[in-house]
C-alpha cells in the first residue's frame, strides 16, 4: 500500500497532524484503504495485548514485592 506522502525540498517528511491523515485516507482507493482498515485492525490488537502483558508483568511485580515483605519481617 502506498499512502500518499507530502513532499517538502524533495525529502519526505511525516504527516503531523490528523487532517493530514484525513486527507492521505480520503486519496486511497478502496483496494488501499481495505489494506488500511487491516493493518490498522491488526495494530490495534497487537496495542491491546501488548497492554495486557505489561498489566501482568506489573501484577506479577507487585505480587512479590509483597511477598518479599512478608518475608522480610
Amino acid at each position: 500500500m502506498n499512502l500518499p506522502v507530502n513532499m517538502w525540498d524533495g525529502n519526505f517528511r511525516r504527516m503531523s497532524t490528523v487532517a493530514e491523515i484525513e486527507n492521505a485516507i480520503e486519496q486511497l482507493s478502496p483496494t488501499e484503504l481495505s489494506e488500511l482498515s487491516a493493518w490498522f485492525e491488526e495494530y490495534r490488537r497487537m496495542i491491546g495485548a501488548s497492554a495486557e502483558i505489561f498489566a501482568m508483568y506489573d501484577r506479577e511485580e507487585k505480587s512479590c514485592r509483597k511477598r518479599d515483605a512478608e518475608n522480610c519481617g
